[in-house]
């Protein structure tokens, strides 16, 4: 146990799975640890201090599927191989080959192709948190600083849903608590003391040492674990929080952008509707485009005017799409490669994605006018002299066992020639034997076990030759071997040996040539990763009608006819709503009844401004908006147990979120808040809630209430107005026409709507007329607002403002009416000022 010893105490926070011929077996903790978790045997072997020593073990033909299981369940584990044969009396050499955590995976089989796979490094102080997140197989880093104020938890709250890494590390156990509430794997890693050249390297790249702690931690860790990583880190993005539009956790959630609220699957999210890639490094790149819409005018227009371009040319972008279909997941096949992980059959991928390069080049070369392709198709290099390497050297027949093609090396095709000529020489031995012990039955077998052996039914055993060696006997044949058998079984497997010795050297170096292009390949296969994700923008916006959004200098948002995208994929007839709003229609406070489709009309707005700043096509007959810089929305409300968190509360912090949040540039959705306390308590909230978004955010907001005495807050605020879901009753209840119309609802018809549910007629009846007395009584009274009267002048002098230039042609302006308008202008000032 010295050597198990040895090597667990380098690993000491990992499961070791230690190799022992066809098994890996686990011991002490780490033994009762797996077996608990993956529900395997327990048992027991040797001693030690006169205690038994629990074990269990995994076949090494099944460990993937364990691995798979325990890095799931936030487990790291490092695999300890055996590097030699075993030889009896001689302990086998054995090392640790490779350390799985969650953020390091590279397996295909261990990794969700369809989302990106990232690592946090996460260091604090008292200044500022440095954050860098690291996707292993593609080699990309983004590192951001977020400065250590009151809000900064909240915004770090932000990037890591923008990035949702798969595990955290950190160099102490400062911010655990913080990370494991917010439901993240968190590994602490305190050997972070080092200082090397590759981080000094790293802080001259990105010229900003206060990243030196961070950097620290990350090179220490990869050091220990992944140590080809180091080389194969070259790209390094800063980015800022205000770079992308921010949507928090809540915000996620309730717009279900990537999981849905039933399952936590993909199903019936924006993601799934939005995912048309032909690739998965396509598709993780939507996915990334999704939670990180951007902020930028210039980074939007490019997207959207190439996804215009790919709508309008439909041949050529269906042709492009079986193109990249054959590219597949290069992303990350380059990625193994450079990481030293890679299999044959990803260099075979390789190469057939190299083959379709030219023609997407020349496909490409017909968009010229697009600077944005032109960008794209600088990055896809010509790779012919490697693809001519890959075509002629190895075997893309995985149904034979070989990995270097017939004719490609002299030497290695007559080692071949020798083993396959060697069933020839087999047969003659055979032939020779049968004559000479005149045993006709006598057959020459061959087993993994025993190599090749002389087999002789029992009836035939009084003719053996005293030459034969007896190796194993059955029930009715025996078997034996023979000298000359001896020389020639090792003859055959010396040659068999030298053909794997060879077809390595050769592979070697052939991947030594594939990784001097690795840089290149790197940049082409991010390249068409963003290709195949705008195409996928543009199938999407192709099939759906959607129209390309624009974007004002002014701040407004009018959407025409806009719908729900991914409602509106499953629902027949589904019925379109506008938006529009401006200074003179800034908060708008939806009634309506419970089903009408005020939430609904609530996330489609959101989700309309989210995909035109992620640079897409939306679903409207046309659209306008402006620059947001977030999008929050409170929409439904759930308890949080683990905290011991009311539905209220969670409601109440999570508008209080917003609340400090939100500015002037935001979109602010609420739906129904207050209304988890007294009607009394929630009213004077929702109300005071508006009040405070009015007067001191000023941002656009949807206030969606059954509070029907707050449509009374259009008569003192300028810029409230009132909407509501409308409906009809009918002979049978209720007709909902799910149309978002000017104006306050009648009333909730929340007993219509219990009727279509089928509660029992008692119930309806008794609740119709307990009805009747509370309206009656008139409990509820509204307080009217504290009115900005300011406010309302400049309100009303923003209308007369613009009656007067709208009453102006510039074309007829003479220099006397120039004179009047100026007069006109500054009477106008007076009466604000």
């Amino acid at each position: 146990m010295q050597q198990y010893f040895e090597i667990k105490n380098e690993y000491k926070d990992a499961l070791l799975f230690f190799q022992v011929g066809d098994f890996y077996e686990l011991f002490f903790e780490d033994a009762k640890n797996a077996a608990s978790f993956l529900g395997i045997a327990l048992t027991k072997r040797g001693n030690i201090n006169g205690e038994p020593i629990p074990l269990c073990g995994v076949p090494v033909h099944a460990l993937d599927h364990y691995l798979a299981k325990l890095v799931k369940g936030a487990f790291q584990v490092a695999i300890c191989d055996q590097l030699e044969e075993a030889v009896p009396g001689k302990v086998v050499k054995r090392g640790v080959t490779q350390v799985l955590t969650p953020g390091t995976l590279t397996d295909p089989k261990l990794l969700n192709e369809k989302s990106s796979s990232y690592i946090l490094f996460f260091v604090g102080n008292a200044n500022y948190f440095s954050l860098f997140f690291v996707e292993l197989l593609t080699g990309h880093l983004f590192y951001t600083k977020v400065k250590n104020d009151l809000s900064a938890l909240k915004i770090l709250e932000a990037e890591l849903y923008r990035f949702f890494p798969d595990e955290i590390v950190i160099p102490n156990n400062n911010f655990v608590s913080y990370f494991k509430k917010l439901g993240f794997i968190v590994s602490i890693f305190s050997d972070s003391s080092i200082s090397s050249d590759w981080v000094k390297e790293k802080l001259s790249k990105i010229k900003d040492d206060s990243y030196e702690e961070v950097l620290n931690l990350l090179y220490s860790y990869f050091l220990k674990n992944n140590t080809e990583a180091l080389n194969h880190f070259e790209d390094f993005y800063n980015y800022k929080s205000e770079d992308f539009l921010i949507l928090d956790a809540a915000t996620q959630k309730n717009l279900e952008i990537v999981s849905n609220n039933q399952e936590g699957s993909r199903k019936n999210t924006l993601f799934y509707l939005m995912d048309r890639a032909a690739t998965p490094m396509g598709s993780r790149m939507i996915k990334k485009w999704l939670l990180r819409p951007l902020a930028k005018l210039d980074a939007i227009n490019n997207r959207l005017k190439t996804v215009e371009l790919f709508v309008n040319e439909v041949s050529l972008k269906e042709k492009l799409i079986l193109l990249l279909k054959e590219v597949a997941d290069l992303e990350r096949v380059v990625g193994r490669i450079s990481l030293s992980k890679a299999q044959l059959h990803d260099y075979i991928h390789l190469k057939n994605a190299l083959k379709v390069f030219p023609d997407i080049k020349n496909l490409l070369s017909k968009l010229e006018d697009n600077n944005f392709i032109n960008l794209i198709s600088k990055k896809i290099n010509n790779f012919d002299q490697l693809y001519e390497i890959l075509e002629i050297s190895l075997n893309d027949d995985l149904s034979k066992d070989l990995i270097i093609k017939d004719s490609f090396s002299e030497r290695l095709d007559n080692i071949r020639k020798l083993v396959n000529q060697s069933h020839i020489k087999i047969l003659q031995l055979e032939q020779a034997e049968q004559k000479f012990t005149g045993i006709n039955s006598l057959k020459i077998r061959f087993n993994q076990v025993f190599g090749y052996y002389i087999e002789i039914t029992k009836v035939n055993l009084n003719l053996v030759p005293e030459n034969y060696t007896r190796t194993q006997t059955l029930s009715n044949r025996e078997r034996f071997t023979t000298p000359e058998l001896k020389i020639l079984e090792s003859e055959i497997e010396k040659a068999k040996r030298e053909i794997v010795s060879v077809e390595k050297e050769i592979f070697d170096k052939i991947k030594s040539e594939v990784y001097s292009f690795i840089s290149q390949l790197k940049k082409s296969a991010y390249a068409l990763s963003h290709l195949d994700a705008l195409i996928g923008f543009a199938q999407v916006a192709y099939e759906n009608n959607y129209v390309m959004p624009q974007f004002s200098d002014t701040k407004e948002i009018v959407i025409e006819n806009g719908k729900h995208p991914v409602v509106a994929q499953n629902v027949e007839n589904f019925i379109p709503n506008s938006t529009n709003f401006s200074f003179d229609s800034r908060l708008w406070i939806i009634t309506g009844p419970n089903m009408g489709g005020k939430s609904t009309y609530l996330r489609q707005t959101a989700l309309i401004c989210l995909l035109a700043q992620c640079g897409s096509f939306v679903p409207a007959k046309s659209a306008k908006t402006f620059l947001l810089d977030r999008i929050f929305t409170r929409i439904g409300a759930g308890d949080n147990l683990a905290e011991g968190k009311s539905t209220f509360l969670v409601e109440m912090e999570e508008t209080a979120t917003i609340c400090r949040q939100a500015t002037e540039r935001s979109l602010v959705i609420l739906d129904e808040v207050g209304r988890g306390t007294s009607t009394y308590d929630g009213l004077a909230l929702a109300q005071s809630v508006i009040e405070y978004i009015y007067n001191n955010i000023k941002a656009y907001c949807l206030f969606a209430t059954h509070y029907h005495e707050l449509t009374e807050l259009e008569k003192n605020f300028p810029g409230i107005v009132s909407y509501y879901a409308s409906s009809q009753k009918t002979e049978d209840g209720i007709l909902f026409l799910h149309k978002i119309v000017q104006g306050a609802a009648d009333g909730s018809f929340g007993i219509e709507v219990a009727k279509l549910a089928q509660l029992p007629d008692e119930i309806i009846s008794r609740a119709t007329e307990i009805l009747l007395n509370l309206s009656k009584e008139k409990n509820v009274q509204f307080v009217p607002a504290k009115v900005d009267h300011q406010e309302k002048l400049k309100s009303e002098s923003y209308k007369k403002l613009s009656k007067i230039l709208d009453g102006v042609d510039l074309n007829e302006l003479t220099p006397k009416a120039s004179f009047d308008l100026v007069w006109k202008l500054k009477d106008l000032t007076k009466s604000v000022s």
